[in-house]
């Protein structure tokens, strides 16, 4: 691609990584000459920031079309698979190309769903709490369930889901899925036994959730869901906080309802020190770190940098979310 100025890339949140070297290094090998800066800011405050960015790299930062406006970026990248933080409408209809990377943290976050799971089931935050508190009782919790036999539910089964499914079958788990977006034989080519919803909510020992945030996945886990789940079942959630009504869940825990919540993502990240979903024996919540190893920091930085040089320069390839842009650029 020949042009006239640099190309200038923005970094939004730099999200804690020691440095920018990796993204640096990988746009100036692409391109001839590369203007590359780093704010800390999302929202409409970049616009504030940031003159101008043919490139937006965000990680947690929202990318609304006010700042898409002001900035006109050729391309968003965002690190991760969820792009809820991005108007992926509005970037389409002005011919903004919006990236993710779809694989890179699968084994991570399978791992992450089964260890919360198990965690649960056996009572583990619960005994740690009493037993700093001085207490030395294999009895003070229960029920404490073994996995063999139990069922081990997703909604939806995509990549991330497969590996935790994988996982809970070999602990002995019967795994079940509900995914409206694939048709049972794909489901059951995954080895796992397609489901209606009902059924997945009212059989499921636990009940993972996979889903990605739209209209109609938003709050699709409520009071009226939670009072239909087996009372010894736990919820995990890895996938975004705002699937789950945190009001209702809180209720269903303290009224027994509910065994238990692993919880990767809420809906307000990070949380106000009084949410009650903090600091209580049924519930473990992690910082949206289920993503995480030092390989997978790697992975999405390298291959999201990849793919958003292979979007400025119009390629339609794996992690552009809506190619549909190109058709609409100036």
């Amino acid at each position: 691609m020949t042009r006239q100025r640099p190309v200038r890339v923005v970094h939004l949140d730099p999200d804690g990584f020691d440095d920018l070297t990796t993204e640096r290094e990988l746009f100036e090998a692409a391109f001839e000459s590369v203007v590359f800066s780093s704010v800390d800011t999302g929202g409409a405050a970049i616009a504030d920031d940031v003159e101008a960015a043919d490139v937006l790299l965000t990680h947690y930062a929202s990318v609304p079309a006010a700042v898409m406006d002001a900035l006109a970026p050729s391309v968003v990248a965002v690190y991760a698979t969820g792009v809820d933080n991005v108007d992926v409408e509005a970037a389409t209809d002005r011919g903004i190309a919006v990236t993710n990377v779809p694989e890179y943290c699968d084994e991570e976050v399978g791992e992450h769903i089964v260890t919360l799971a198990l965690a649960l089931l056996r009572g583990l935050p619960e005994y740690d709490a009493r037993t700093a508190a001085g207490e030395w009782d294999w009895d003070a919790v229960s029920p404490v369930r073994t996995a063999s036999g139990l069922t081990f539910g997703f909604f939806a089964f995509g990549r991330k889901a497969r590996a935790a499914a994988d996982r809970a079958e070999a602990f002995g788990f019967d795994v079940v899925a509900h995914d409206p977006y694939l048709s049972d034989d794909e489901i059951r080519a995954a080895d796992a036994e397609p489901v209606s919803f009902d059924t997945l909510v009212e059989g499921s020992d636990v009940l993972s959730l996979n889903a990605p945030l739209t209209p109609e996945t938003e709050g699709r886990f409520d009071e009226a869901v939670f009072g239909r789940m087996p009372s010894d079942a736990v919820l995990v959630n890895t996938a975004r906080g705002r699937l789950v009504d945190e009001a209702a869940l809180v209720d269903a825990l303290d009224s027994g309802a509910l065994h238990g919540a692993g919880l990767d993502v809420l809906a307000t990240e990070p949380p106000a020190d009084d949410n009650p979903l903090l600091d209580r024996p049924d519930t473990i919540v992690t910082p949206h770190a289920a993503w995480y190893s030092e390989g997978a920091v790697e992975r999405v930085r390298r291959r999201g940098t990849e793919t958003a040089c292979a979007a400025f320069r119009g390629e339609t390839v794996d992690g552009v979310v809506n190619p549909e842009a190109f058709e609409n650029r100036p």
